[in-house]
């Protein structure tokens, strides 16, 4: 095998590798929107103006409205960060196609 092919190899693994870890990434931020959306939902049909919300081991008395606004921020901060990964992903799909094409090329 020559050198330009071990070259792509490992590339092709490493953008691989890289991929399945956005893609974790990426699902991990899709729970987080989720959890977060279910928690302002939750919030709202709470008769209370005061919810207690957890601050690692303790917990804080909070205006509710705040905390449904501090849900509604950190959704746009994972989408942000969501959007950047798919960015991320697809150009590691691109750059698989190009390497596994190019390897077969080479291979022909």
């Amino acid at each position: 095998m020559s050198t330009q092919a071990q070259e792509m190899a490992t590339t092709l693994r490493m953008n691989k590798g890289q991929l399945e870890i956005v893609e974790q990434q990426l699902s991990q931020l899709e729970r987080q929107q989720k959890f977060a959306q279910a928690t302002a939902k939750e919030l709202e049909s709470y008769p209370t103006e005061t919810v207690w919300r957890s601050c690692g081991r303790a917990f804080v008395l909070q205006d509710k409205d705040s905390y449904i606004k501090d849900l509604g921020t950190d959704e746009k901060t994972l989408e942000e960060q969501a959007k950047a990964l798919r960015i991320k992903k697809n150009y590691l799909d691109v750059s698989i196609e190009k390497t596994v094409a190019g390897l077969k090329s080479m291979m022909k």
